[in-house]
């Protein structure tokens, strides 16, 4: 059987389709390709993977009516279809697979037109503009959150509730050996600052604030795990350094499940693959959402919320004070700690990638058939 996994644009499209791989393989399917976009994360994110990778042009569907983002977009969207019809003929999937964003929209309605068995997975509990134009010619919608459903009206009999697929194989449950791994004290309070695939430059200098506030309230009682993306690595380090704020400062960490396996609390944004993750770890979490325009991350932290399973915080307004006294606020207190943490694990899915996996085997099958 051969499939194409198509995402890009953020590590919380493509990480699924990584997990998904993952999958795929152990039920013995051997010919998965993946279909991106050229931005630089998406080729760092899939550059180790053994599956051959296909990268179409980075083409967002324009906001707004703008006469000169309209014919670029329309420009792209013309060499994209060109190539995608060109990797169609030439792979001959049996199964396509799109994980929303702009690097899914081309190659999934080019495997429609020719009847090539389509399923899309939404990660976030409002789903983006691309998979709600595509679930109306999909064969199958996968969903992350069971209220996902009520978004894809035009579509319901063809969804199915799976999870959000999650990168089982970088699991750690051992504290102390993640804690020695990143070079901590496993015996110390721990707090897990991330900024996301493409790091996000407010959360790491609330975040890194915060972090040197209590510094000055607890001393070394307590220590910090910053993943802060490329961008402002450089300048976090220096930070940390700077105000000798105990803890480790990464731009990226590939081993993300000693991170999650050595903290006691984590401070991230709102986008699926993170949140749910943390869940799996059942981590108690202060979520930041992103503030994008359709406020797809806002949606999350606030399901997470009402489910007791987070703290939600807007980004509008939040001062350095008012987070490291959140983040003590949960810290010292066992019992509030352990209830979020509680919450937090019952929305964890861990078979979320394996009913994915059936889903598309059994579109795969129709298609042999």
């Amino acid at each position: 059987m051969r499939v194409i996994l198509a995402a890009g644009g953020s590590g919380g499209h493509i990480f699924p389709s990584v997990a998904l791989a993952s999958e795929l393989e152990k039920a013995g399917v051997k010919d998965i390709f993946f279909v991106s976009s050229k931005r630089r994360l998406d080729r760092n994110i899939l550059k180790n993977r053994r599956h051959t990778c296909f990268f179409l042009s980075v083409n967002p569907m324009p906001l707004g009516f703008s006469p000169i983002r309209s014919a670029v977009f329309v420009s792209k969207l013309f060499l994209d279809t060109a190539a995608s019809l060109y990797l169609i003929a030439r792979l001959r999937p049996h199964v396509v697979v799109g994980f929303g964003g702009y690097s899914s929209g081309t190659i999934v309605g080019v495997a429609r037109m020719f009847g090539i068995p389509v399923l899309i997975h939404e990660q976030n509990l409002v789903p983006g503009r691309a998979n709600r134009i595509l679930s109306r010619v999909a064969d199958r919608v996968a969903v992350s959150f069971k209220d996902s459903t009520r978004y894809f009206t035009r579509a319901a009999a063809k969804v199915v509730y799976s999870g959000n697929p999650l990168r089982l194989g970088m699991l750690s449950n051992d504290r102390i050996k993640s804690a020695g791994n990143l070079g901590l004290s496993p015996e110390k309070l721990t707090v897990l600052i991330m900024g996301g695939s493409q790091g996000a430059s407010f959360l790491n200098r609330t975040a890194s604030g915060a972090a040197c506030h209590i510094k000055e309230a607890k001393g070394d009682a307590i220590q910090f795990i910053h993943l802060t993306g490329k961008k402002d690595y450089e300048d976090v380090k220096r930070f940390y350094e700077k105000n000798r704020i105990p803890g480790r400062v990464f731009s990226f960490l590939e081993r993300i499940g000693d991170a999650y396996a050595a903290s006691d609390l984590a401070i991230s944004r709102a986008g699926a693959a993170a949140i749910f993750e943390l869940a799996l770890y059942a981590k108690a979490m202060i979520l930041i959402p992103y503030p994008n325009p359709e406020n797809n991350q806002r949606f999350n932290a606030m399901y997470f919320s009402r489910a007791g399973a987070a703290v939600y915080k807007e980004e509008d307004g939040l001062s350095q004070d008012d987070l490291a006294g959140e983040i003590l606020g949960i810290l010292m207190d066992e019992q509030r700690r352990g209830r979020i943490s509680h919450s937090a694990g019952k929305l964890g899915m861990p078979a979320a990638g394996r009913i994915l996996a059936e889903e598309v085997m059994k579109l795969g099958r129709k298609k042999t058939k």
